[in-house]
């Protein structure tokens, strides 16, 4: 018997959160109710803050719905009157930016979530220590089935393609470009877009094409910001775009649980983030023995490892759902990894 899910997303309409309404429509994509399973919650309308449990006056076993907030407070967004009013077998979140644990919600701590699920298993502790208890992790992903094999074949026009935050001693593009030409390298820093949000849409997006050999960036602990974590790192989707599209990271990789698990030898190289000029010297010898299969082996190990499609077995299996069609795109995409594996 097909199960009812709805799918609700609530995060900002940013470009840093395209990839993940792109995972909630490809999550969705897995269900086949007439109407669309896709729910985008109101983040411009305050969300009613229910402290009871509506779980606990509403469960049947006909709707479970998978909640994929930005943030710890977005848990709210199940209990919006459109929602709260459907009857629920069971009700799971996954939380995005899950490492602000000083933001977790009532609602998280009193029954109405069966499962809330965290982006690093580094948070599951000090979700239980907040009372969530039950908190598992499940690492997010990047959708690189859909163009697998363009990916496998796009050359590289750039060496090192430079986007975002960066620590002090590489945030002077001009200077940075100079010491990397010294060194040999062909650097493309990242333009002003600060103030043009069209620009920088389009700037984001032209980042993750995969035209460069290798893609600077750095842990949040030594290129933070007002809006970052001011003592926890974490890997955004800028990471998994990159290795999905065979381009390796190099800068200052998380240390966390979830990146030790889940990254492989060789999908980011760390350098000094307080010297550049050691570090473009670095970057130079990457650059010097960078071959087209270093990036084609990115793309089949983001493909084995970081699919969006892998995660979602993680969470359905955990919500009692089985998607048919989920299954057989699993195998046929375990086909085409075989067959774009080199021979032995």
């Amino acid at each position: 018997m097909p199960h009812d899910v709805d799918i609700i997303v609530g995060v900002p309409e940013g470009a840093g959160w395209a990839p993940i309404h792109e995972m909630a429509r490809l999550m969705a994509s897995y269900w086949t109710r007439a109407s669309s399973p896709l729910t985008r919650a109101h983040r411009s309308n305050p969300l009613p803050k229910i402290f009871g449990a509506p779980a606990a006056y509403s469960r049947r076993k006909t709707y479970r719905p998978l909640l994929s907030p930005a943030t710890p407070g977005q848990l709210y967004a199940i209990a919006q009157p459109r929602l709260a009013a459907r009857r629920y077998a069971g009700v799971y979140g996954w939380v995005i930016d899950s490492f602000w644990d000083d933001r977790i919600p009532a609602i998280a701590t009193n029954g109405t979530y069966n499962t809330v699920f965290v982006a690093d298993r580094d948070d599951v502790h000090d979700w239980r220590s907040a009372g969530v208890k039950k908190t598992c992790g499940c690492f997010p992903g990047v959708q690189t089935w859909s163009k697998f094999d363009e990916h496998l074949a796009h050359p590289k026009t750039t060496d090192v393609l430079r986007v975002g935050r960066q620590p002090s001693a590489y945030d002077d593009d001009e200077r940075t470009a100079e010491l990397a030409r010294q060194a040999g390298n062909n650097l493309r820093g990242a333009p002003a877009v600060r103030r043009n949000r069209s620009r920088i849409r389009r700037v984001f997006a032209e980042s993750t094409r995969g035209r460069q050999s290798l893609y600077w960036l750095f842990s949040t602990l030594v290129s933070p910001a007002s809006y970052t974590h001011p003592n926890k790192e974490y890997i955004t989707g800028r990471w998994t775009d990159a290795l999905a599209h065979g381009v390796t990271v190099v800068g200052q990789v998380p240390k966390t649980e979830s990146t030790r698990e889940i990254l492989w030898d060789g999908a980011t190289v760390d350098i000094d983030p307080q010297d550049a000029r050691a570090g473009l010297d670095a970057v130079a010898q990457l650059v010097s023995e960078w071959t087209p299969e270093q990036s084609r082996n990115q793309v089949r190990m983001a493909l084995q490892r970081l699919d969006w499609r892998h995660r979602f077995t993680e969470l359905f299996q955990a919500a009692g759902l089985r998607s048919p069609r989920l299954d057989a795109d699993l195998k046929a995409m375990a086909a085409d990894l075989a067959d774009a594996s080199p021979s032995l």
